[in-house]
């Protein structure tokens, strides 16, 4: 691609903020969660995290008695979790921190869960939030983001739940991507999170360097799926796709078929089983109509995949959402545009790498499973909630 000669201030901008920034990439949990650990050890001033899924199983033991030790050694913690993802521990998690000097609130509480109402980012009486949250019981925070002392942070597809480990750490094995980032980026990030704890409004103002995807405004929201759309039909190159819950709208669908019917080389890459039992059928019900326009598509063999990777060309992005309604239309969600060669390259690599231990779908699997799809096609009904 030519650039033009004369001096680009927005290009030297880009340049510059590159620069200042690293990232790094984690392949699983193991050695996401490791350094991890190690970081919360030695943090200094703060620790913000926001996550859908905190689990008090043995991963989740480890991470809260690393915030509760920073708090009590003067560390500020913020912890955010999903009134649903997290419901199951949110009251033993938030005691045991606050008693150390932490603070917890909990997002979209649900609405029998009196408990966690105290705790909840909505102001009002008991009725009003019981309302509230009725209303919005399927509005749920997604993201998973860790700030550390300001410098540092930490996002991907991984919950803090054990899952996210190998077998030999006790974990189910689960496949995830994850990224450690620091730069001028990490602060942004961790306003966006302070607006959100403190019930903030949020700016729509747009940045001319952003470089991840978030929908916590409708603004937003309607930005970052129409800039989805966009880039897909736009591709030159390559859509490459790897999304642990597949089950697309239908205006990304006719994007990756136009993109595909193009010459483009658009690629799905799903989980073969998942922990949602009725999702591979539901996916499956997109296959023959993807295959007809030259999407190839594959499905991950050998464990759960939850990692979420989207390559465009040369833009690669990495985060919490998934090509699906949930991400589209409900779930907060964050994603990052990485921007390091290295980076690049090496997701690159992995995704080659997973579709080795992939199978591909051809026509006329695609058309024997659709004998047998019955309980896909309900699950396809009910898409709009899943």
């Amino acid at each position: 691609m030519s650039h033009p000669t004369a001096v680009n201030k927005s290009g030297d901008q880009e340049l510059s903020f590159t620069r200042q920034s690293t990232e790094q990439l984690f392949d699983g949990g193991d050695s996401y969660f490791r350094q991890l650990l190690q970081e919360l050890a030695t943090a200094r001033h703060s620790i913000d995290i926001e996550v859908y899924i905190f689990q008090l199983d043995t991963l989740g033991e480890k991470i809260l008695q690393a915030l509760v030790d920073a708090a009590r050694r003067g560390v500020r913690v913020r912890l955010l979790m999903d009134g649903i993802g997290s419901s199951l521990h949110a009251n033993s998690i938030s005691q045991r921190l606050e008693d150390a000097g932490g603070d917890v609130r909990i997002y979209h509480p649900l609405p029998w869960q009196l408990s966690h109402y105290r705790r909840s980012l909505r102001r009002g009486g008991v009725l009003d939030k019981a309302l509230y949250f009725l209303r919005k019981i399927n509005r749920r925070d997604h993201r998973k983001l860790i700030v550390i002392d300001g410098t540092a942070l930490w996002t991907g597809s991984l919950n803090i739940a054990a899952v996210h480990l190998s077998d030999e750490q006790g974990g189910a094995n689960w496949h995830d991507y994850g990224v450690r980032l620091t730069g001028p980026l990490v602060a942004e990030l961790q306003t966006d999170f302070s607006a959100l704890w403190e019930r903030r409004k949020f700016s729509a103002v747009k940045h001319p360097l952003r470089r991840y995807w978030h929908n916590l405004t409708r603004w937003a929201r309607r930005r970052k799926n129409l800039q989805l759309v966009n880039r897909i039909r736009r591709a030159r190159s390559r859509v490459w796709v790897m999304s642990a819950y597949f089950a697309p709208s239908a205006k990304v669908v006719r994007a990756l078929k136009r993109s595909a019917s193009r010459g483009v080389d658009v690629r799905i890459l799903v989980p073969a089983r998942s922990d949602i039992h009725l999702f591979p059928l539901l996916t499956a019900t997109y296959y023959k109509d993807l295959l007809s326009a030259g999407v190839r598509v594959f499905e991950y063999l050998p464990e759960v995949l939850h990692a979420k990777l989207l390559i465009i060309d040369d833009q690669h992005i990495l985060g919490s959402t998934n090509f699906n309604h949930r991400s589209y239309l409900h779930d907060l969600e964050l994603d990052l545009f990485l921007h390091q060669a290295d980076s690049k390259a090496q997701l690159q690599a992995w995704f080659a790498r997973d579709l080795e231990y992939s199978r591909e779908v051809t026509t006329a699997a695609s058309h024997s499973r659709s004998l047998n799809l019955l309980p896909g096609l309900i699950a396809r009904s009910l898409r709009y909630w899943m």
